[in-house]
């Protein structure tokens, strides 16, 4: 499946999801005028909708090497800061341990925008 498929798919789920309604209108998102940004939490949020918080945890430090940004080092304390909440059993059972989650936060640290 290429990207630009991908990012379709995905932004008529979350319109779906955020209205709570079926699609009515066929508007079309057009992705030349999506930012590397946009395109960066979309996919995250899918990933990270999946369960699959080692891959989220690679596409953060991804776009925080290409990208350190506010917003996404901002991006990045919510994705560990969402995970603190989780309990154990369920971090483990995600194979993403709390230990790792403080890892996390200590690792985004070098990238905090001064």
């Amino acid at each position: 499946m290429d990207i630009e498929k991908l990012i379709k798919e995905l932004g008529k789920s979350i319109g779906k999801i955020i209205c709570n309604k079926k699609e009515e209108n066929n508007e079309k998102i057009d992705i030349e005028q999506m930012s590397s940004i946009d395109i960066f939490k979309i996919i995250l949020n899918k990933v990270v909708h999946e369960g699959n918080y080692n891959k989220a945890e690679d596409l953060i430090f991804d776009e925080l090497e290409k990208n350190n940004s506010q917003e996404v080092y901002e991006i990045a304390i919510n994705f560990y800061n969402s995970l603190i909440k989780k309990s154990d059993e369920f971090l483990r059972k995600s194979n993403f341990p709390r230990e790792e989650v403080y890892q996390g936060l200590k690792d985004i640290e070098k990238f905090k925008v001064k």
